[in-house]
């Protein structure tokens, strides 16, 4: 497909979009204090201003307290990405609004009041306004007297109600993941393991992409509109998700175990809601809301603050179910149809599923490497927030049985790592050779080159590290962020350096996320205002997080769709002249489910060549290699292309040592001499 057929469907896309939200408007929800240094002369409960220029008609809703009595003027400033693009100064009396002329000393209630407003006032807001999603502007009020004085000065920040955080678009996202991981689990069933590798990696870097804006959004430090709704559109990833009836189950086992669920939500439409920005929080007496980081992102989702750590916990469990459902219906409905129709993939694919709990265990286990980034930020935000003991406790447990399970499975991975290298062999020849191995384990270091399993570990510590200060440093947001720069340069240098990855392409795709990530951990601390930095900077910054990144969402989902292609059509992505032999080639090492290759006569005499016996393996590493391979029908070797049947190369002399080849030459050598002798 052309890049211009692409174009003009996101063109269409957008237009679709647009023409679902036809109407005009600029509204605000909430006023706030210029800077914690001005005199505050009114204190605001409730703020809904809506203006509508099809009719020319104004929304008003407020209600609060003044402090100053008598008559005053408006300087009215509108910054549009920091921009002062209106500068008008307004006398309240010309619009005759009761009660603001002269303003006095009580309690101030505007309801849903309506006045129109001369067509002409509208036309100095351009149209552009109307239509640009999130724009970034922010309606600046300096209340004076006639004589200049100042009585204080009020900000808020204004919507047009369009927006890039698109419900639609979230669900389409999580299908695409959806089909991801299914493809992957039925490609490994089939025997198609390095197209399966392949839709499993692409998966897995555009979750982990997506997981990492979701993360960067639960941060405490304030974004632009543009990068804050962008970050929204993937909590989903997180297992944010609004949903009634998991928030009642929610609320009601808070409740149940001594909990007080919060009512922001509820309270939503009496009382104004917004971010709080810089150090002020609202204006003084008023009751305001201000939301900041993971409480900022549960407003948004249309989830309580209470409910954030139940409702990713509950999510969680409900998609093991459907895993656990989905393995079932595999292990039981392959058999009969492979009975009834013979094909050589589904008997392939039966067998598989004979070892159901393996395989059960296995899926389970990436089900734990999938939601490990939420459980590590939503579990230590419930130390923090406290919601009830028992919440507290599931979250700690939670943390602790995850990270175990992750653990545990490194350990081993390590364990038959070591083992092939006690045998001076490759690592793939241990990793990638045991059935049972492979299949719990696998996920952990497939998408790496056999030589560089070791990531995984960097990679468990990076997310930790990460969940861990995103939880915990909510009230510090600058610190925060500068951890979160250092984590990301670590990770980003260290991607660059290793180039872990299985192949040249999946490596570049790493590295560019990882650069991203890196990028983006500077703009948060442009963000955090560190740097007291203009107005216009971060708006413009803020523009430029959602282009950075939406184009390379944009490209990770290309990618993916390739590797569907080579899904539907089982074509092998190394086959072609484009993409290169893996440089640890572990596909000589993959098994065979339905028939043994493998031939240990000679297995005895290769470990006393190689100056090892078996009981050494065993006590130095816990693994007997022998029995296990013997006595399991799982340690299967798939013949090479152009090797021998132990698949011995001219690079393997090399790992011989020196001494051992130096004298096996001169035996070989006496023995030549003696017999012509």
């Amino acid at each position: 497909m052309k890049f211009s057929s692409w174009a003009a469907g996101l063109i269409g896309a957008l237009t679709l979009v647009d023409s679902a939200a036809a109407v005009r408007m600029l509204q605000a929800k909430a006023l706030y204090p210029c800077s914690s240094s001005t005199k505050q002369a009114l204190a605001v409960n409730s703020f809904k201003i809506g203006l509508f220029p099809d009719n020319n008609t104004v929304s008003i809703d407020f209600t609060g307290v003044a402090s100053f009595s008598g008559k005053f003027l408006v300087d009215l400033t509108l910054l549009v990405y920091g921009y002062p693009a209106i500068q008008k100064t307004l006398d309240p009396c010309d619009y005759q609004l009761p009660g603001l002329c002269p303003l006095n000393t009580k309690n101030l209630n505007f309801p849903d009041m309506t006045p129109s407003i001369p067509g002409d006032s509208l036309s100095i807001v351009p149209s552009i306004a109307y239509t640009v999603p999130d724009i970034d502007a922010v309606i600046k009020l300096d209340l004076k007297t006639p004589d200049g004085d100042e009585i204080t000065c009020l900000e808020s920040r204004i919507t047009n109600g369009k927006t890039v955080d698109q419900v639609a678009v979230a669900w389409v996202l999580a299908v695409i993941i959806g089909i991801g991981l299914i493809t992957t689990i039925v490609l490994s069933i089939l025997g198609h393991q390095m197209i399966a590798t392949h839709v499993s990696f692409r998966t897995l870097i555009l979750l982990g992409f997506m997981q990492a804006q979701a993360i960067a959004g639960m941060s405490a430090v304030e974004f632009p509109p543009m990068a804050q709704n962008w970050t929204q559109l993937f909590q989903w990833t997180l297992g944010i998700i609004c949903n009634s009836a998991l928030q009642t189950v929610a609320t009601w086992f808070q409740r149940a175990t001594g909990g007080t669920p919060s009512t922001l939500i509820a309270l939503a439409n009496q009382e104004s809601v917004y971010t709080a920005k810089r150090s002020t929080a609202t204006t003084s007496g008023g009751t305001e809301q201000t939301v900041r980081g993971i409480e900022r992102v549960g407003f948004g989702a249309g989830i309580e603050a209470s409910n954030m750590f139940m409702t990713g916990y509950l999510f969680f469990y409900f998609v093991a179910v459907i895993i656990i459902i989905v393995i079932l219906l595999f292990r039981f409905a392959l058999p009969p149809i492979a009975n009834k129709i013979k094909n050589a993939q589904l008997d392939r694919a039966a067998g598989a599923t004979s070892e159901w709990q393996t395989f059960m265990r296995g899926s389970l286990y990436r089900l734990v490497a999938l939601g490990f980034p939420q459980i590590c930020v939503l579990s230590m935000w419930e130390l923090i927030s406290r919601d009830s003991v028992a919440e507290i406790i599931l979250a700690i447990s939670m943390w602790l049985i995850f990270t175990g399970i992750l653990a545990f499975a490194t350990f081993r991975v390590f364990q038959r790592a070591q083992a092939a290298k006690a045998l001076n062999e490759h690592p793939a020849y241990t990793l990638y050779s045991d059935l049972t191995t492979l299949t719990k384990w696998g996920f952990l270091y497939v998408n790496y080159r056999a030589t560089a399993y070791f990531f995984i570990v960097p990679v468990l510590a990076y997310t930790i590290i990460k969940g861990m200060v995103t939880a915990f440093a909510q009230s510090a947001w600058v610190a925060q962020s500068i951890i979160l720069l250092v984590l990301e340069l670590a990770m980003m240098v260290a991607t660059i350096v290793l180039r872990p990855y299985l192949d040249r392409t999946s490596n570049a795709f790493a590295i560019t996320a990882a650069v991203l990530n890196f990028l983006n951990s500077i703009f948060m601390l442009v963000f955090s205002n560190v740097f007291n930095q203009p107005p216009m900077m971060t708006g413009i910054m803020g523009v430029l997080w959602f282009v950075f990144n939406a184009i390379f969402t944009l490209a990770l989902l290309i990618w993916l769709f390739i590797s569907f292609y080579w899904a539907l059509t089982l074509k092998d992505p190394e086959e072609g002249s484009k993409y290169n032999r893996l440089s640890d080639n572990r596909e000589s090492f993959r098994m065979s489910g339905i028939e043994n290759r493998m031939t240990t006569e000679l297995l005895p005499l290769e470990k006393t060549a190689r100056g090892m016996d078996e009981r050494g393996l065993h006590s130095r590493w816990g693994v007997d290699e022998t029995s296990h391979a013997m006595s399991n029908d799982q340690l299967n070797m798939s013949l090479a292309p152009g090797r021998s049947r132990y698949n011995i190369d001219e690079t393997s002399l090399h790992r011989i040592p020196k001494n051992t080849l130096n004298h096996r030459v001169r035996r070989l050598t006496t023995c030549w001499s003696l017999l012509f002798l």
